[in-house]
């Protein structure tokens, strides 16, 4: 019983990682500082980041994504 109790916050403590490092990557990298944005209750700056951030994705990759979807959508028909 102890042993899963160890899995368990093992599982969170990762969770948590993985959550910090997602937070750092978009603030160095793609310069989106969400928690900045939320303390100062602004939420409409960080949805403009954020449809931004997607736009340029779509606009770069709508090609890669169309052709993985369809690859996708045939592989579940089959």
């Amino acid at each position: 019983m102890n042993n899963m109790k160890n899995y368990k916050n093992t599982g969170f403590i990762q969770i948590i990682l993985i959550v910090v490092a997602a937070l750092v990557l978009l603030k160095y990298v793609y310069d989106i500082d969400i928690v900045g944005l939320l303390t100062k209750g602004r939420p409409k700056e960080l949805l403009d980041q954020f449809y931004r951030l997607g736009a340029e994705g779509w606009e770069r990759y709508s090609g890669v994504i169309m052709k993985v979807w369809n690859y996708l959508k045939d592989l579940i028909k089959s």
